[in-house]
């Protein structure tokens, strides 16, 4: 039986915006361990100057499989502040996938707050010309403390921060997914070490992410500031690829 889908979570809904006025566009893509996913990273600006930054996850996480992409508008280019989100696809197994959009609607020096719409993508009308005079069926606005971050804006962040094991980036985490604030995360330094990325072993600066609840993850940059390599939970390990031999591979593991 399929779960229904939590008002909270459909709350997430950010209001969608349009590309077509982006520019500078460039596009990370990251390789599962098992060559049966990947993540990737599309960073634009748009005519505002505003940064943009798009994560599409397909992958699996144990005996979940992650099928979504994630768009969020940012303030500066820091990529700390969000102001725009919009989320399309599935988040579990059980669940039909989704569509939700999202605005801050206000700031103080404590908290933003935010307002959310969305629904099941099976309930939306495809006709871009009726969406608009349809009522989103969720609604919901939240209040999310200072200093909160989107999750997936920390794969932007981790290649900006010094190379210097005297400071702590400190920050709340968002989860987009749910709508839920993990506090007092902290990412460090940790120094240089030697990985092997595709069969070639490189210098990469490594950074540690943690936090109350959660195992662990850790991040290595190159020296011209690239993600490299990216380890989540523990054990999810995605590496720096090229975009046709990772739609090969997954189309060939009949993933795409």
């Amino acid at each position: 039986m399929k779960r229904r889908l939590p008002l909270l979570l459909i709350a997430c809904s950010f209001i969608i915006f349009s590309f077509s006025g982006e520019k500078k566009s460039k596009t990370y893509w990251y390789k599962a361990a098992d060559n049966q996913g990947y993540i990737s990273l599309e960073k634009t600006v748009n005519e505002k100057g505003q940064p943009i930054l798009k994560t599409t996850v397909k992958a699996n996480f144990d005996n979940e499989k992650l099928d979504f992409s994630l768009t969020t508008t940012c303030d500066t280019d820091k990529m700390l502040n969000a102001s725009k989100m919009y989320f399309d696809g599935t988040i579990d197994s059980n669940m039909d996938a989704v569509n939700f959009t999202g605005n801050r609607v206000k700031t103080t020096k404590k908290a933003s707050f935010w307002h959310f719409s969305g629904d099941y993508k099976n309930r939306m009308s495809p006709d871009p010309e009726v969406k608009p005079f349809i009522e989103s069926e969720h609604k919901s606005s939240i209040r999310v403390p200072a200093t909160t971050i989107p999750s997936f804006n920390i794969l932007a962040i981790v290649p900006n921060l010094e190379f210097d094991r005297k400071g702590t980036f400190k920050f709340n985490s968002l989860d987009e997914m749910k709508l839920y604030v993990k506090k007092n995360q902290t990412i460090n330094y940790l120094g240089k070490s030697k990985e092997n990325i595709d069969g070639t072993d490189q210098e990469l600066h490594k950074f540690v992410h943690q936090g109350k609840g959660m195992k662990p993850a850790y991040y290595w940059v190159n020296d011209s500031k690239e993600l490299i390599k990216i380890v989540l939970d523990g054990k999810f390990v995605f590496t720096l690829s090229e975009k046709e031999a990772i739609l090969q591979a997954n189309v060939a593991d009949g993933n795409e």
